[in-house]
């Protein structure tokens, strides 16, 4: 799922030609349709994802990276 999304979000940008201020609107609406397309058309999926952003949004960006 994650490849179809960033495959999704770079797409989008070259076809019409997305500014880098609006790249993360793009890459979270990407992400939204491919959690609505893998969980059969479940909106509710994409609802989690989005609230999960909202009242963690800022904590993530705190957070250090992991390696793998």
């Amino acid at each position: 799922m994650a490849d179809n999304a960033v495959t999704r979000f770079l797409t989008t940008i070259k076809r019409y030609a997305i500014a880098p201020e609006q790249f993360d609107g793009v890459l979270i609406a990407a992400i939204n349709v491919g959690l609505c397309l893998e969980s059969g058309g479940s909106d509710r999926v994409a609802d989690g994802f989005n609230d999960d952003l909202t009242r963690n949004g800022r904590r993530f960006s705190c957070l250090p990276m992991r390696q793998t």
